[in-house]
């Protein structure tokens, strides 16, 4: 039983999926604290032909927990949708921008937890992605809170194996040996990717996943989540 447990982030890189492609089951941290200033749970970054670009959802209620976090006013999707149609206008699968992205943020989630939660389920259904199941920390019925329900979490859902990327804010709260007297395997998950052809010259990497999906369709993507780990 192959576990997975992240921040759910507003339209993740690559390496978010990559985890998920390898997991049995995918939970969604939305237990922790709403981290302060500027968060990947709330923002990143797409591609333009002037070089990278922040997409913001405006967050309030920072410093309670991510599954509370409110989202500050309901006028950001215009700007959102309206951004990526200009700067992946080109793309052959610019028709996902309309029919797949558009449905979900023009829905007026209350929360960014809900918002990034239905994105990131609906993004890894078209990268084919159909095996796994989400369950999200909050709805867990846990006895901890923050990084010590991590352990928890793992013992709840009977993981054999945790997936876990290799970066700072991953190995903060990593204990391999607590971990190993449960018997449970730490599998570190690679964060690096082959570059793809980009609509825009000159290769950026890190962004969201929504910009392979526009420059390369959703079957390459898929192949990239699964090269080189």
């Amino acid at each position: 039983m192959r576990i997975a447990i992240h921040q759910p982030n507003y339209i993740p890189w690559l390496g978010y999926f990559r985890k998920i492609a390898l997991s049995d089951v995918f939970v969604f941290f939305d237990n922790v604290q709403m981290p302060g200033g500027k968060s990947y749970v709330s923002r990143n970054e797409i591609r333009t032909p002037n070089g990278r670009l922040w997409l913001t959802v405006p967050v309030s209620g920072k410093g309670g927990l991510i599954a509370d976090a409110q989202i500050a006013d309901q006028r950001w999707q215009h700007k959102h949708l309206r951004t990526l149609e200009v700067n992946y206008g080109r793309s052959p699968w610019r028709a996902l921008i309309r029919d797949e992205l558009a449905p979900i943020m023009e829905a007026k989630h209350t929360t960014i937890a809900n918002l990034n939660c239905v994105l990131i389920e609906r993004i890894s259904s078209l990268l084919g992605i159909s095996h796994v199941r989400f369950e999200r920390g909050g709805k867990m019925d846990l006895t901890t809170t923050g990084a010590t329900s991590i352990i928890e979490i793992l013992k709840k859902l009977g993981a054999t194996d945790y997936l876990t990327g290799s970066g700072a804010g991953s190995l903060r709260h990593l204990d391999i040996d607590e971990l190993g007297r449960l018997s449970i395997a730490t599998t570190f998950v690679s964060g690096d990717f082959l570059q793809y052809e980009q609509l825009h010259r000159s290769f950026e990497n890190n962004l969201s996943v929504l910009d392979a999906l526009l420059s390369i369709g959703p079957k390459a993507t898929r192949a990239l989540l699964y090269a080189n780990n």
